[in-house]
């Protein structure tokens, strides 16, 4: 079987892995809830006094098959570690570029003899462009992940905000595999280039370069102010979510929280945690996951050998970066609306408007 095939399988068997995960109750109780929406996020002492209650009333004994995945569910790491997936995407994109692009080393030379026929492939000015806005991507999202932190707490589990071990391990893997994914369907057009000082010269852009690049910016500087509002959210005083009283209504708007607003009791998770009221929020619960599907629409697009739509191979990565944030918008859309009530969501799309 060669590269291109096991890295497209590879992506299938993740997303196939990620709805079956989903579609199976105890499985998704246990494997999919991760950061704020975990089950070990603080929660105040009638919460868990109460969760308590039905965890008795609703559990049966349990069996080796239970007593197993309760094991595995215990496997944590803290959230914040989803810093390590883009100084890998950063590293592998660099190590790349000085392997395949200017050493043809042995790595390169292995993949290159397991590619496998191509009908049709990248030319190297494709491949160049692409390698940039993995590079950029990785860089953007290290760079927010280590500047958006509380750091007193950064990599221990203070704050409670953890997931499970194992979307650690699919994260690295991706990662790792989309490393090789946007450029290994370009392994002729490396083959017959020869490198040289001109290679930092840009060729006039085709149309696709221009679609694909401004696409891509677009999505990344929209996913910044995105995660730029969460952060900034994070640090602001909580806001009671229910409606204003009748001596408030008149001065508050129904999309923006006022100072005269009346402050409600929370817990240490009330504090933490609140209701994106940004107007990019209001028909999306997750548009930050939706700008991540174009980004990768736009990787698609850019490295798309002539005559397709699409890269194959980085098309398959769209899916399971379209599955895997669906999944998690919806379980985003289930904690607004047990947090913040039923009309925190309503209208709203998860992460695809009029989809999904």
């Amino acid at each position: 079987m060669d590269a291109i095939t096991i890295l497209r399988l590879s992506y299938h068997g993740a997303s196939t892995a990620v709805l079956l995960t989903y579609l199976t109750p105890p499985l998704r109780d246990r494997f999919l809830s991760y950061g704020a929406r975990s089950s070990t996020t603080p929660v105040s002492s009638a919460e868990r006094e109460n969760q308590s209650l039905e965890s008795k009333k609703n559990t049966p004994s349990k069996n080796i098959l239970t007593t197993l995945l309760d094991a595995l569910q215990g496997w944590q790491v803290p959230h914040d570690w989803f810093w390590t997936f883009y100084a890998l995407s950063v590293t592998l994109s660099a190590f790349w570029a000085g392997e395949a692009l200017l050493l043809r080393g042995p790595l390169y030379e292995l993949m290159r003899d397991r590619a496998g026929p191509m009908a049709t492939n990248m030319t190297f000015e494709q491949v160049k462009v692409t390698w940039i806005m993995m590079l950029v991507q990785g860089g953007r999202r290290l760079y927010e992940s280590l500047v958006y932190v509380e750091w007193e707490e950064f990599g221990t589990d203070k704050k409670m905000s953890m997931m499970w071990g194992g979307h650690w391990v699919m994260g690295m893997a991706f990662y790792m595999a989309t490393s090789v994914a946007f450029w290994i369907e370009g392994i002729p057009a490396i083959e017959n280039h020869k490198p040289t000082y001109g290679d930092f010269i840009f060729q006039a852009p085709t149309f696709r370069t221009i679609f694909a690049v401004l696409l891509f910016m677009l999505a990344s500087g929209f996913q910044h102010d995105c995660h730029s509002y969460l952060a900034y959210l994070k640090r602001q005083p909580a806001v009671d979510p229910s409606p204003p009283s009748a001596n408030t209504r008149s001065s508050t708007s129904p999309n923006k929280a006022s100072s005269s607003s009346t402050p409600a009791v929370h817990t240490q998770c009330d504090t933490t945690y609140k209701l994106p009221t940004h107007p990019a929020f209001q028909p999306l619960i997750s548009p930050h996951y939706t700008a991540e599907v174009v980004i990768y629409l736009a990787l698609a697009i850019q490295s798309a050998p002539p005559g397709r739509l699409v890269n194959g191979t980085m098309a398959n990565a769209l899916v399971f970066v379209v599955v895997n944030l669906g999944v998690t918008a919806d379980g985003t859309r289930e904690w607004y609306e047990r947090k913040f009530g039923p009309q925190a969501v309503e209208g709203k799309s998860r992460m695809l408007p009029g989809i999904w």
